[in-house]
This record gives C-alpha cells, sequence and structure tokens, in this order.
C-alpha cells in the first residue's frame, strides 16, 4: 500500500490530500493570502484523519507551477521541508495539468463524451494581460498527455491560439479572458486546480519510477524577469 500525500497552492485556493490504501481524505480552501496559514495545518488534519504520522507517507506529490508566486513558493517550501526531514521522493506536476484532472473529474459526463486525441486548454491568469496556457490530450483510457509546452501568452495571442488548437473545452481563470464578444463558443469551465487529482497522477508516475529527491526539482515560472522586474518598479512607484 502507498501512501501519497499531494499539495496544491498555485492559486487563491490551496488543497491538500492524502491517499492511504482505498481511502482518501482531502482539505480545500479558497482563501486569498492565506497559504502560509493554511497548508501545514491541512497537512496535519488529514494525517489526523488517516491516522497516522508523517514518517508513513511514501511519496510527495506537489504542484510546480505557474501561478502564484507565492502560492508556489509555500506549497514547495513545505514539500521541501517533508522531503528533506522524512528522505521521501516527490513527483512534481504542472499546475495545468492538474487543472486538466480535476475537470474530467467534476464533469464526468463530458469525459465519458471525449474521444482520443480530443484537446482541453488550461489557463492561469498570470496578471498583466497575460496567460499562463498549457494544451492536453486524453486518450481512451483517459490518460492526461502534453500537446504542447505551457507558455505564456499575451491575451489576444493566447485567443488565436486557443482559436487554432479548438479544443473541447477551455478550463481555469477564464473570466478575463473570454468576455460577451468573444467568438469561442465551445466548454467554457471556471476551476482551480485541486490536490485531490494530484493523487492520482502522483501514483501513476511513482509507479513508472519517475520520482525525484526534492533538489532535482525546481518551480516552474513562465513569466520572464523584466515581467517581474516591471511588477517590481510599479509596486515600488506606488509605495514611494
Amino acid at each position: 500500500m502507498t501512501i501519497i500525500l499531494a499539495i496544491e497552492t498555485s492559486t487563491d485556493a490551496c488543497s491538500v490530500a492524502l491517499s492511504s490504501g482505498p481511502d482518501t481524505f482531502y482539505r480545500f480552501a479558497q482563501e486569498p493570502r492565506s497559504h502560509t496559514q493554511l497548508v501545514m495545518p491541512m497537512v496535519n488534519e488529514v494525517l489526523s484523519d488517516a491516522k497516522i504520522g508523517a514518517s508513513a507517507i511514501d511519496v510527495i506529490g506537489v504542484s510546480i507551477g505557474p501561478g502564484s508566486f507565492t502560492g508556489l513558493r509555500i506549497g514547495f517550501a513545505v514539500t521541501q521541508g517533508l522531503a528533506f526531514g522524512l528522505n521521501l521522493p516527490v513527483i512534481g506536476v504542472s499546475s495545468l495539468e492538474i487543472m486538466v484532472a480535476t475537470y474530467l473529474r467534476q464533469h464526468p459526463s463530458l469525459a465519458q463524451q471525449m474521444e482520443h486525441g480530443d484537446k482541453i486548454v488550461s489557463v492561469l491568469d498570470a496578471r498583466m494581460g497575460e496567460y499562463n496556457c498549457g494544451c492536453y490530450w486524453i486518450d481512451s483510457n483517459g490518460q492526461i498527455f502534453s500537446e504542447h509546452t505551457d507558455i505564456l501568452l499575451s491575451r489576444s495571442d493566447a485567443l488565436a491560439w486557443i482559436q487554432t488548437l479548438q479544443p473541447t473545452a477551455v478550463i481555469g481563470e477564464t473570466k478575463k479572458l473570454f468576455t460577451e464578444t468573444s467568438i469561442w463558443k465551445n466548454s467554457i469551465a471556471e476551476i482551480h486546480p485541486e490536490a485531490i487529482d494530484l493523487l492520482e497522477i502522483t501514483n501513476s508516475r511513482h509507479a513508472d519510477g519517475q520520482a525525484l529527491s526534492i533538489k532535482d526539482i525546481e518551480l516552474v515560472y513562465l513569466r520572464g524577469t523584466d515581467a517581474w522586474q516591471k511588477r517590481t518598479r510599479l509596486r515600488d512607484k506606488k509605495n514611494g
């Protein structure tokens, strides 16, 4: 029996899940700027629910971005502490891929209608008119595969990219991406990636021998250095 801990903190929502045999324990909260206060208590709560200690964990799955800079750092720091302290292997997964798994779980009827090769585009608002975008396709067994490397696009480029790909659905932080005048007419779902869906991905990749040492895993930030410097300058101007 493999005991898996999953941590997802890439958006305003954060979640922690634990699988122990047939049992799954889960915590989810959508409280912006509260990840620091929430994540470790959530870990302790799911361990308590399962009536096990942290030393019983076999592998940790963690979202590695793209997404909220602060949120990702918090989740990764908790993962680092546990992985280093308990010598645990880690599976790092794109938050955009996790979101596809969340969508498929939340919309089972749509998932059943999807055919081999159907695409889903997942997006996260990167602010300043830019979007973290990923495109994934589903095989006949419901497995998720990356169609493209996750990329950062302006709103106009993201809309053009989606129009070219013609996915079955566009999911994630879509409110600002699509407007009443948008030409996109297929399914749109406003959702967050959730740790409960990271469990299955982690289990599959761990079984395939894809787990790594935490020192070999890095967070993924699609935003360039210039954009971060611009954001810092704007903040400094406001504070000045």
